[in-house]
């Protein structure tokens, strides 16, 4: 047919197609995603010492399944166990302490006590024997007498009432340093505790190269727990499909575990950030780009739930996965 496609030039049939292929490429990557770049993940502890010592037992395997509140590594106890006996006999002595002090005040109590009831008799006293001296019936060197041991036995109270403010501020002391033995004592039963390195939660037990004989540093990692919970796919996609999705909306997927069959999930959650640079930090995730000669387009982490996949198969932690989703 005159003036059909057959007589359309050779150069502009390859720009008709070429046109034809990126327009097909732009609505495909409108309307679909797909990324390789996924893999399982799950909730990793890391399992520290809170305290510092040779390693005695370690009574679990690698990759074994272990419960909650499960003996991991064992510590040795005796250098512990001998801090406690040590802080109780401290903290008995600062209770003897205490007491003492506390009877201190008593005994300085009593003596205000006598000097008061003292002054008062010498007080009666003296103003018995001024009427006496009036009448003629006491001597002026008797009431002096009384006078000057009225003046003395209120030197007395003064003094017994700073000695007792001195042995109740003394009480005090004792009483502080006996708490602060207490607590010493409490410190150092709960590093005895934690002689014993339990399990926080249940899980798998990673590899680990600690061994019985070994000597370990408080807060220095010394092997990991795949916890059994929040099993999920993670996505790096790039930001103009992260940026469409939402939550709740269904993904399609595959696991390598799995690797014959695709299953439904959910986008559980949205990378909203990412660091540019590999910070020590890792306040933000970071998520390197593969390429150093040609410029990739940043990626951003997005979590799938793995949904009904959990009741029927467990994946392994790290493995890869494939999302695949119409937006």
């Amino acid at each position: 047919m005159p003036g059909g496609i057959s007589q359309i030039s050779g150069p502009v049939k390859v720009i008709l197609g070429a046109c034809a292929l990126i327009g097909a490429y732009v609505v495909i990557d409108y309307f679909f995603t797909y990324t390789a770049d996924a893999y399982v993940s799950a909730d990793v502890i890391l399992v520290s010492p809170e305290i510092s010592g040779f390693v005695t037992e370690i009574p679990v395997d690698r990759n074994q399944m272990v419960g909650a509140g499960e003996l991991l590594m064992q510590i040795d106890p005796e250098p512990f166990a001998l801090a406690v006996q040590q802080a109780r006999a401290t903290e008995a002595k600062a209770l003897a302490n205490l007491r003492r002090s506390e009877a201190e005040v008593q005994v300085s109590e009593a003596s205000v006590t006598a000097a008061v009831a003292k002054v008062a008799n010498l007080s009666a006293q003296q103003q018995r024997f001024e009427e006496l001296t009036d009448n003629g019936f006491v001597t002026q060197q008797r009431l002096d007498d009384i006078t000057l041991s009225l003046e003395e036995a209120n030197a007395e109270t003064d003094s017994a009432r700073d000695s007792l403010r001195a042995a109740a501020h003394q009480v005090e002391v004792m009483r502080s340093t006996y708490l602060a033995k207490q607590a010493a004592t409490a410190l150092a039963q709960y590093n005895l505790r934690k002689s014993s390195l339990l399990s926080p939660v249940e899980g798998v037990v990673s590899e680990y190269s600690v061994n019985p004989g070994n000597f370990v540093l408080q807060g220095v990692p010394q092997l990991a727990l795949i916890t059994n919970g929040n099993w999920r796919i993670i996505a790096n996609l790039i930001e103009r499909h992260a940026a469409r999705l939402s939550l709740g909306q269904t993904v399609w997927f595959q696991v390598s575990s799995d690797p014959y069959r695709i299953h439904r999930g959910t986008v559980k959650s949205i990378g909203r950030g990412v660091s540019r640079i590999d910070e020590n930090s890792r306040v933000l995730p970071y998520i390197p780009l593969t390429t150093d000669w040609i410029r990739l387009s940043q990626r951003f982490p997005v979590e799938i739930d793995m949904g009904e996949l959990l009741e029927h198969h467990k994946p392994m932690y790290g493995g890869d996965a494939r999302i695949f989703l119409v937006h």
